[in-house]
Parts: C-alpha cells; structure tokens; sequence
C-alpha cells in the first residue's frame, strides 16, 4: 500500500499549501483541519494518539439512516481542501472508513462465528468461516490511498472420542487484525472448552 501521496497531500493542506496558488498560505483550524486529520487518521493512523480529536469529530456525525449518514459524512470531509486527493477517496472514507478499521471489522467478524454440528459429508449444516468475510471491506483494503491490510482467521482442531463412540473434530476460530500474534490455547482439559470459546464441531465416522 502506498501512504505517501496522501501523507504529502494532506500535510501540505495543514501548512495551508494546499489551498492555491492565489490564496496566502495558512494553517488550516476547526473543521477544515478536523477533515483533513480525519482523512488522515481513517486510510491508516486510526491507531496514533493525535488522531483522537480529529476521530471524535468525525464519529460524532449522525444521521437517522445510512444514506444521510454517508452524505453527511463526505460533506464533512469535503471540507479538506486537499486538492491533489484522487476523486474517489473522500466517498471511499465516507462509506468503509467506520465499519471496516481493522479492530472494528475483527471484533464484527469474531462475533459472526456461531457452534454447529455438522454430520453430512456435504457440509449442509457447515458453519465453519470461509476466510473471505472479511472482503465486505475488500474496496477500503485494496485501495492504494490506505494502508491497513486484511484481517487473518485463525483455525484450531483437535479430535476426540465422545460418549457415543464416534471421532469428533472440534474446531476453534478466530479474527486477528493483521499481523497480530496468532493466538494459542493453554492445554485445555479433554472435557474443557478452549479459550476462544467458539466451536464448529465434526463427527468423523470410520
């Protein structure tokens, strides 16, 4: 992923060079600077102390539905005056960059993974995750204005007999942000559950 442009760009409205040739350069305040921090802070620095304010403006933008709150969003960030940002940044931000910051979008798709029991081999009752619930955001990763990268299913199984005699695969999922350390269980009791507590289970019959 490519920050530099926008970091350029967004920097150089800060310092007011970004406003035009014919306007005497000035540091931005109140909303102009709030937009172009929020800008900042949503394609990849969400995570640095500085952006609290400018995220706390923006997130403090509400709206009765969706489709209000996307407009009122994007007239927000049109306030920047970043005039060199491509077309289609703004709009993008406005639609993905909530939902889909890494921490959010790994504490949505950990709360999708549902228990169930499969017992077809055609995986009728297969809730198992797939890896790819994440891609809902794909638009917002895969753009070149931001820098966050996919989020990461972890899968762990172990097997075991149960009461009735039959093989049971029992597996345990879940999201990551990225990069993140993959998470490990502490030797969990044959009759335990493991730490993540989420479960898809597997009778393997001989």
């Amino acid at each position: 992923m490519n920050r530099t442009p926008i970091v350029l760009s967004l920097s150089a409205s800060l310092l007011g060079a970004g406003l035009g040739a014919s306007t005497p350069a000035q540091a931005l305040s109140g909303d102009q600077e709030s937009a172009c921090g929020a800008i900042l802070c949503l394609v990849g620095g969400s995570g640095v102390a500085e952006c609290a304010p400018y995220l706390a403006r923006y997130f403090a933008i509400t709206a009765p539905n969706p489709a209000k709150l996307f407009d009122r969003r994007l007239d927000f960030l049109n306030l920047c005056p970043a005039s060199d940002l491509p077309g289609d940044v703004r709009p993008l931000i406005a639609r993905y960059g909530a939902t889909c910051q890494p921490a959010t979008l790994v504490n949505w798709l950990n709360a999708q993974i549902r228990s169930c029991q499969i017992r077809d081999w055609d995986g009728s009752d297969d809730c198992r995750p797939t890896g790819d619930e994440w891609r809902m955001c794909a638009p917002f990763f895969d753009h070149g204005y931001t820098t966050y990268e996919a989020p990461t299913l972890h899968e762990q199984c172990r097997e075991e007999r149960d009461g009735y005699g039959y093989l049971v695969e029992t597996c345990f999922y879940t999201w990551t942000e990225a990069g993140a350390p993959t998470p490990t269980e502490t030797s969990p009791t044959p009759t335990g559950t493991w730490p993540f507590g989420r479960t898809s289970r597997f009778d393997l019959t001989d």
